[in-house]
């Protein structure tokens, strides 16, 4: 189906937005800090991704999930939504896993 992979991104995102919430783990603990930090992330990701992209390793796929639209060659909009998805549910899992083990520390 065309586009279900793009609304599987913006669903876990949006997953992934209310379980930071409920928890207040990046950007509902400090959001200009988590916003900076989270623009260095997708910033790195689609620089490495442009730079394959230039050396032909990355291309566009074609499977009938993608909806079609391109922001630049062979970088489709899913992409920049994979890309914000993955920086974002690394840094909600790395403040998640520092919560716990502090809080392991001061319980030991």
């Amino acid at each position: 189906m065309r586009g279900s992979y793009l609304v599987a991104l913006l669903l876990s995102l949006a997953g992934m937005m209310l379980l930071d919430a409920r928890h207040r783990l990046f950007v509902w603990a400090v959001p200009r800090r988590a916003a900076v930090v989270l623009a260095c992330g997708v910033t790195l990701f689609l620089a490495w991704d442009a730079a394959a992209i230039a050396r032909g390793i990355f291309e566009r796929g074609w499977g009938g999930a993608l909806l079609g639209l391109e922001v630049a060659p062979h970088l489709p909009i899913e992409e920049l939504l994979f890309v914000t998805f993955f920086s974002y549910l690394t840094m909600v899992v790395f403040t998640a896993t520092h919560r716990v083990v502090a809080r392991r520390a001061v319980d030991a």
